[in-house]
């Protein structure tokens, strides 16, 4: 799922990687400045149009949060139940209680910070996968060598990010080759379930093996390591919209900071 990227011709895709890294920065700061959610939901919404700009699969959004789906439930109930006391006003207020006798409520307060827990996380994931899909992988190993990060661990780095979705597909096929085999995987209890996926896990090693193996062999073909300097087709430069890109950034986080503690908004009510 990580550095799978989506060719296209957009601005984004355009932008230089650090310019796409300090915006992700700057949409993280304004996320967690801010604790009422109706202000992270317009970042939110930001963040969608952003996705949207960029014509972002919507299968790819349904299988980035679908997993998350139990997490944002469980932050829901836990919030409701922990956190009304800590705001004033009505929000430390049960709105109802999950037990009887007035056990348990949940609070006005706590299901707000629920809401705004959710939005972040979902914002969060929605802007690296942006940063992700508009950036192709050559970018990522170049600003590692700009960090001065030796090439060698740039490329393990992200040879195995690369490799990743890869992976994955094979994990489907074997697992498709395996329920055709009459495989139940779907059989309940821990142990069942280990020794279900041993035929899965078993194919996927030597599968890892053999790929590692062709992956050195081509790297010994092409001369890895016979220099220690590293060259690029394409080197990493800031163009006019970069630089408009990072000011229009500046001025949003400056605006959000003055709006959250020169004008003290932001908070519940």
């Amino acid at each position: 799922m990580f550095i799978e990227y989506l060719p296209r011709q957009t601005y984004l895709h355009r932008l230089d990687i650090r310019t796409k890294l300090i915006g992700f920065i700057g949409i993280v700061i304004l996320a967690f400045i801010f604790k009422d959610p109706l202000y992270n939901l317009a970042i939110a919404i930001l963040v969608g149009i952003l996705a949207f700009s960029i014509r972002m699969p919507l299968k790819k959004i349904y299988d980035l949060l679908i997993p998350l789906a139990p997490v944002f439930i469980l932050i829901m109930l836990f919030s409701g139940l922990n956190f009304g006391q800590n705001f004033h006003g009505t929000n430390g207020t049960a709105l109802f209680y999950l037990l009887p006798g007035q056990h348990l409520g949940v609070t006005r307060g706590g299901l707000l910070t629920g809401c705004t827990f959710v939005i972040r996380i979902f914002t969060m994931v929605i802007a690296s996968s942006i940063v992700t899909l508009t950036t192709p992988i050559d970018d990522f190993i170049q600003l590692l060598n700009k960090m001065k990060v030796p090439y060698e661990f740039s490329f393990i780095i992200t040879t195995a990010i690369r490799f990743i979705p890869t992976m994955n597909k094979k994990r489907m096929l074997i697992i498709d080759a395996q329920k055709a085999r009459g495989a139940k995987l779907e059989e309940k209890g821990i142990f069942r379930q280990i020794k279900n996926y041993i035929p899965i896990m078993v194919p996927m090693i030597i599968n890892s093996i053999l790929m590692a193996n062709t992956l050195s062999m081509a790297m010994l073909n092409r001369g890895f390591g016979y220099t220690r300097s590293w060259t690029s087709l394409k080197e990493l430069s800031f163009t006019k919209w970069d630089y408009l890109t990072i000011i229009m950034i500046i001025l949003m986080v400056i605006s959000g900071i003055y709006l959250r503690f020169g004008l003290n908004k932001g908070f519940f009510t």
